[in-house]
């Protein structure tokens, strides 16, 4: 997905109105570093990718006015977040470079005389090496790259630049350090980050499933499965992930118990049948490489399965999950505001929110299932922040029963008229 932006320079506009809607300086070192160097960057075309946050693009568009940019971010929030932002400045003829905006899995082709990373030091780091590797293939000859951290005693960052552009010129501070590098004339090999590994989905089984139970597919390669399990063993799931994607070369706890959690369906009873009942529209929101989705379409063929993420490579490596399991009833949407196709008329909604945030993606997923499911569909939210979720659902549901899993807690609410 990416959004095009081309401005001519606009009429000039009085101070008071731009120093209103001027944004406020970054806060994050690594962004802050970026702005105090970017007399580093080249006039032409510059790469600036964004992994966590928006505010430094403003900034650069508006300081590097020589520049043609391309804006990229995995991230379908930081799109949005970008595109209101930029238009905030367009309104008040703050807006006067050429700006091209991009959410996908990977870094827009072509190459570039500039690219421009920060970093922290917190993120996944194989993600870093993986978006580093990328930018090398995509410099300009003595093309520059500007990359940042946020950690002033950064030795890790500093010695895979070497090992990947050989000389770096260091710019310290006490909050972090920022790098520049020079495109090398023979790049290093590639590594390969993106993986495979399978799971067995076992509705029935023991709560505490044996890690041996697990096979990976690293970087192509696919290590022997288990030639002694059960006859009744579960279905084996081959999933596809990549740097950046929740729970990265494994499967998430959290969404084995969610999968377990499709056992509660078949208590429930028809009006006109003894028979289950059984979802025939199932939403998974924050479907990551797609595991649960993938599962619960194969548990119910007859099913239309959506699963949502607002991470481009989610989205991708979803697709690629449903595809290898051959489940054909799968369906994959981009989105970050939490907005369902079909209001109204989803059966389940499964959902396994991340523990930062402080609950505000928590309470986004719930205000969507409340707009997405029917009268009489289920909610099951997977969690080890059992009080807070249980008395919200309580709040919005009026009903919400726990249901342990291994070590987790899969509360379900039903919507009721």
């Amino acid at each position: 997905m990416s959004k095009s932006r081309k401005r001519r320079r606009p009429p000039s506009v009085g101070a008071t109105d731009k120093d209103k809607s001027r944004p406020s300086l970054p806060r994050g070192a690594a962004e802050r570093l970026i702005l105090e160097h970017s007399d580093q960057i080249l006039p032409g075309d510059a790469l600036l990718v964004l992994l966590k946050g928006t505010a430094l693009a403003k900034h650069l568009t508006q300081r590097c006015l020589n520049v043609r940019w391309k804006i990229f971010t995995f991230e379908h929030l930081f799109l949005t977040s970008l595109v209101d932002s930029l238009s905030e400045l367009e309104a008040v003829g703050d807006d006067d470079a050429e700006i091209e905006l991009f959410c996908m899995p990977d870094l827009p082709d072509g190459t570039f005389d500039t690219v421009v990373l920060p970093t922290d030091s917190r993120a996944s780091s194989e993600l870093t090496r993986d978006v580093l590797q990328a930018i090398a293939a995509r410099l300009k000859p003595n093309g520059r790259l500007i990359v940042s951290t946020n950690n002033a005693r950064d030795h890790w960052l500093h010695k895979h630049l070497q090992a990947t552009f050989g000389r770096i010129t260091v710019f310290k501070d006490k909050q972090g350090i920022c790098y520049v590098a020079r495109r090398r004339e023979s790049p290093a090999k590639a590594k390969e980050f993106d993986c495979e590994f399978a799971f067995r989905a076992n509705l029935n089984g023991p709560d505490d499933v044996s890690e041996s139970s697990e096979t990976n597919f690293v970087a192509g390669t696919a290590s022997k499965l288990s030639t002694t399990a059960p006859a009744d063993a579960a279905r084996l799931i081959r999933c596809v992930s990549r740097p950046g994607v929740f729970s990265h070369r494994k499967i998430d706890a959290g969404a084995r118990a969610l999968i377990r959690s499709l056992s509660l369906l078949g208590r429930q009873k028809s009006k006109k049948s003894k028979k289950p009942r059984l979802p025939e529209r199932i939403v998974e929101m924050g479907c990551g490489c797609g595991a649960v989705a993938t599962a619960t379409a194969l548990e119910y063929p007859n099913a239309k399965v959506l699963a949502v993420d607002s991470h481009a490579r989610a989205v991708q490596s979803t697709e690629a999950t449903a595809a290898l399991n051959e489940a054909s009833n799968v369906s994959v949407l981009l989105t970050a505001d939490g907005n369902v196709p079909g209001a109204g008329t989803w059966d389940l909604f499964l959902c396994n929110p991340p523990y930062y945030s402080d609950f505000r993606i928590s309470e986004l997923f719930l205000q969507s299932a409340v707009e997405a499911v029917t009268f009489g569909g289920q909610i099951h939210l997977v969690t080890k922040l059992t009080d807070w979720h249980q008395n919200r659902m309580i709040e919005i549901f009026a009903n919400a029963a726990v249901h342990r899993f291994g070590g987790y807690d899969v509360i379900v609410s039903t919507l009721r008229s």
